[in-house]
């Protein structure tokens, strides 16, 4: 990941810029409208019920920021711990074929070395080489 796929404000990608601000603003949105809607009802004077919107909608922005913030953090722990896990199984792949190519090696020393004891004691050997043993068994 180059460094310019950050944005400094909310340490996330620059791609989810957009949509980490309108999920910001619809928080903010629909908390403002839940609370003209309270302070309406409530019958307050047009004053003292702008002043509480006002302070109540600076608070909630800092909650909105910080909701939005762990949302997208989440969404890159979240692909972290994927990229992890595909490293982590391209390993045990890889050590599973070389593991696999020592017993297949292993086999056929094996094989080899029968193959080579019969030969030298004049015995007739018949034994099929590995492969074609597995090949028949499967």
């Amino acid at each position: 990941m180059e460094r310019e796929d950050r944005v400094s404000v909310l340490t996330i990608r620059r791609i989810w810029v957009d949509l980490a601000l309108t999920i910001f603003s619809f928080q903010v949105i629909v908390y403002a409208v839940l609370l003209i809607r309270h302070e309406v009802v409530k019958g307050n004077a047009p004053m003292e019920t702008a002043q509480v919107i006002v302070a109540q909608l600076a608070s909630v922005m800092a909650v909105a920021t910080g909701i939005t913030f762990i949302l997208f953090q989440g969404v890159d722990f979240v692909m972290f711990l994927t990229q992890l896990y595909k490293e982590r199984l391209k390993r045990k792949i890889k050590e599973a074929k070389a593991e696999g190519k020592a017993e297949e090696r292993s086999l056929w020393e094996e094989w080899n070395n029968r193959r080579l004891e019969a030969e030298a004691k004049g015995d007739e050997f018949n034994e099929p080489p590995p492969n074609e043993t597995q090949n028949t068994s499967e």
